[in-house]
């Protein structure tokens, strides 16, 4: 791993395979049917061919696959676009060097025009929360106006920041776009993004192996959104920890702090609309944009 990788969090799981995955899956979503939007890890210092090449070949027949796109290899990228197993396509901000700031940075203009032609859906990880990317993301819609998209992490926040509403207003009025609660942890942004969007462009996102760490967002106060976990991970800066890790304590894994997010979002709504919302939000938005 470069150093860069090593101090996200994502090295935690230097490897992730299928079979750990279904036994995550036994673990989490006992007694349910569940089937998998499956991608590579998005950092550098493993082979994103083979990688693409492990899921495509491997994955269980009812799962679907999101290319990891490589800017560097444009050839590459839009070729795989055309495998029949592909349903989306994630390219990400901090795999190029410097890290991106901005989305044709990493998501490069003649991949989204190949895209769009077929209409893959994107994956789009803001480089920064919504409120800072809206001009950038803005633009990718204007330059690409049939191109689906969806906004993992519900536009990258954790909590409700100044601005997040007028954003997501914005943003609702392109039905292409998507968003999904990977990790989000905020009943205020799940039910903003569910009242603004509607529940038929909201879709349920594990983030998988991630949601295996524990930890719980905060405000620091000079460097903004922050996890901090009780565990002192290798990635995490000793003097934030030092200072900040009591707010751990106790604290449970990720996929329960979304997942608990969720369900009282979905109890803010009228009785008669619950059901529904949730078959939406975990099953028929995400079986309707990428195929399943």
């Amino acid at each position: 791993m470069t150093e860069k990788t090593s101090r996200h969090m994502l090295s935690t799981f230097p490897s992730f395979t299928i079979e750990e995955s279904q036994k995550i899956r036994e673990l989490f979503y006992l007694g349910k049917r569940v089937r998998y939007l499956r991608f590579p890890k998005t950092f550098r210092g493993i082979n994103h061919r083979m990688a693409n090449e492990y899921l495509l070949t491997q994955s269980p027949k009812e799962d679907r696959i999101a290319l990891f796109g490589l800017p560097e290899d444009i050839e590459y990228t839009t070729s795989m676009l055309h495998h029949p197993r592909v349903s989306a396509l994630k390219m990400y901000y901090s795999y190029v060097e410097p890290t991106a700031t901005a989305i044709y940075q990493f998501f490069r203009p003649e991949i989204l025009e190949v895209a769009q032609s077929l209409n893959i859906p994107i994956i789009l990880h803001l480089p920064r929360p919504i409120t800072q990317s809206a001009d950038d993301l803005g633009k990718l819609v204007q330059d690409f106006p049939h191109l689906r998209v969806t906004l993992a992490h519900l536009g990258l926040t954790k909590v409700m920041i100044p601005g997040l509403e007028i954003a997501y207003r914005r943003f609702s009025k392109y039905p292409q776009i998507m968003m999904d609660t990977a990790l989000c942890p905020s009943t205020e942004v799940v039910e903003a993004s569910l009242r603004i969007f509607g529940d038929d462009r909201i879709m349920f996102g594990s983030d998988e192996p991630l949601h295996l760490i524990r930890s719980r967002p905060y405000i620091h106060p000079q460097k903004g959104q922050r996890i901090i976990t009780e565990y002192p991970y290798h990635w995490v800066d000793p003097m934030e920890h030092a200072t900040f890790g009591h707010l751990a304590v106790g604290a449970i894994h990720c996929h329960w702090l979304s997942m608990e997010a969720l369900r009282l979002a979905v109890s803010k709504f009228p009785k008669r609309q619950q059901d529904g919302l949730k078959r939406r939000v975990f099953c028929e938005n995400a079986q309707r944009f990428y195929g399943f």
